[in-house]
């Protein structure tokens, strides 16, 4: 078959890669075959090295299986890139030019077996297999093939107010707080389309978007501030109203800065169960990974790099990188991975992340804790941290990032107070629990165990999430509660069935602070751990 480009891949049936005259170029190789179909199989045709590692060598270790695809692409390079660059890489990434490749899946009705007869000896690669036959037959894409159109990511209109007669002093109070919801939206990868809710293309909400307003009224010496969320149909989704004095400026931004969170927490749960049953968008991938990270166990950490991939490959955007590397930190944190992760994968992530977003705080405040955390290099944690909160200091996100990082240095007094100011930040929102967390942390290591259990306890109605559990052990002991040390000991030892004083003292174990290991191994020694 003649094609319009170089190059001609065909999944359905058995493989074949056909150059511009429809002679056959297939590799000999099965796996490098396999990585071609997988690629063209993938939305934007775009993969991570790791992610292909794991699909076509599962069963070797990770320097052997890095070597075997390197092995893989440069075959293919040969291939393919004589003339011009058809196969692409960086050191986080594989992909296919699509300029240059044509696919016999993405034409409108395509029909038949996906990749007949290239099952490999490969696990990985034979659920994937398995699984994208089940979505091209279902029509799914959800993750990856062509055949039907994207979801558009929604669109969040926001409508700045028509003063009233008389009004206009205290109208200009929304346009503050309409600013503050701009910068929130942009934070998480959102886009706030600032105009009439019919302006935007000639054309009027779709059912899925969704239309924020905000509206002041008089009320006496004081004023009140309403912000309301609706769909396309004007059914309300979403409502908070706050009363303020006019005349006092800091009444009014702390109203302004609570509302803002709330909405942004209110934004970003919506787009992330939009997930559930739906098509693919880069907002609703982006968001369900975030929330993953600010809400520890509400989404599985391989699905917050799942979905941070497909949000890269939807809409590149540094904050998407930033959650992509932070979530294997989260394997090792997490302890589903006993080996810290690869450094120069997770690093691309975050310098990725901040070429493409460097004004971004939460995009500082997640490389900054990647620096102390992963590479101990804690003066460019605070660093980092410290302009994640002057970029954004009414985040949430951002001030507790920045109070852990007081704590590993040891400032634990200015932590605290970094973490109480998390802790009132996020009232009200899904980071709630995250932030007491980080308190109960800075608490333990200021001396204050009332406080510290406290807080922890609270902090565990809501998630489930190992530091915490942790720290909550050491609080109990030295409160000389000891049945309720145990209790979150059994858990750890749960989760690491073998865990010992000896790891805990170990830098193989994920503790940043000398003082903090101490006084983990030391209630953990009083509590029974051999």
């Amino acid at each position: 078959m003649r094609s319009s480009k170089p190059f001609s891949v065909k999944v359905l049936g058995a493989f074949d890669l056909t150059d511009r005259n429809g002679r056959s170029i297939r590799p000999s190789g099965r796996k490098d075959c396999a990585l071609i179909a997988m690629l063209a199989l993938t939305r934007h045709h775009r993969q991570t090295r790791t992610w292909l590692q794991d699909k076509l060598w599962g069963d070797r270790g990770p320097a052997q299986a890095a070597a075997s695809l390197r092995q893989s692409l440069t075959t293919l390079r040969d291939l393919l890139n004589k003339d011009i660059e058809v196969l692409s890489t960086d050191r986080t990434w594989v992909w296919l030019e699509a300029t240059f490749v044509d696919f016999d899946h993405a034409v409108y009705g395509a029909k038949g077996e996906v990749l007949r007869g290239l099952d490999l000896r490969e696990e990985g690669f034979n659920d994937w297999l398995r699984q994208s036959r089940l979505e091209f037959y279902e029509g799914n894409s959800r993750w990856g093939l062509m055949q039907v159109p994207d979801q558009p990511d929604r669109r969040w209109y926001l409508e700045f107010p028509v003063p009233a007669l008389g009004e206009v002093d205290i109208t200009g109070i929304c346009e503050l707080v309409c600013d503050g919801i701009m910068e929130a939206f942009s934070v998480i990868g959102l886009h706030a389309v600032i105009k009439s809710r019919s302006d935007v293309d000639g054309r009027p909400p779709r059912a899925t978007d969704m239309v924020v307003r905000a509206r002041t009224f008089h009320n006496g010496p004081s004023g009140i501030l309403s912000v309301s969320v609706t769909d396309g149909f004007g059914t309300l989704k979403w409502q908070v109203r706050r009363e303020f004095a006019t005349k006092r400026w800091h009444d009014l931004r702390a109203v302004q800065v609570e509302i803002v969170q709330m909405l942004q927490d209110f934004a970003a749960r919506t787009e992330a169960e939009s997930l559930s049953g739906a098509r693919w968008s880069a907002h609703a991938n982006g968001c369900q990974a975030l929330m993953g990270i600010l809400v520890p166990g509400s989404v599985p950490i391989p699905e917050i790099v799942k979905c941070s991939e497909a949000a890269i490959a939807a809409n590149e955007k540094g904050v998407y990188h930033a959650i992509l590397g932070f979530a294997h930190l989260l394997l090792y944190g997490e302890r589903e991975k006993l080996t810290a992760p690869d450094l120069d994968e997770v690093m691309e992530s975050f310098r990725t992340s901040l070429r493409l977003s460097p004004e971004n705080g939460l995009v500082h405040a997640l490389g900054g804790h990647c620096h102390g955390y992963l590479l101990r290099d804690l003066t460019r944690n605070a660093l980092m941290t410290g302009e994640a909160v002057r970029l954004l200091p009414s985040s949430s996100a951002c001030w507790n990032f920045h109070a852990i990082s007081l704590v590993y240095c040891g400032h634990y007094d200015e932590a605290l107070r970094a973490a109480s100011r998390a802790v009132s930040l996020s009232r009200g929102t899904a980071l709630q629990p995250l932030t007491q967390s980080t308190e109960l942390f800075a608490r333990l290591m200021v001396g204050d165990t009332v406080g510290a259990i406290r807080a922890g306890e609270t902090s565990l109605d809501g998630i489930m999430f190992r530091p915490t559990v942790v720290d909550l052990m050491t609080a109990y002991a030295r409160a000389g509660r000891m049945n309720e040390g145990r209790s979150k000991l059994d858990l750890l030892v749960r989760r690491e069935p073998n865990l010992s004083l000896e790891l805990l003292k170990s830098t193989d174990y994920p503790i940043v602070n000398p003082a903090h290991r101490a006084a983990v191994v030391e209630a953990a020694g009083q509590l029974g751990l051999a």
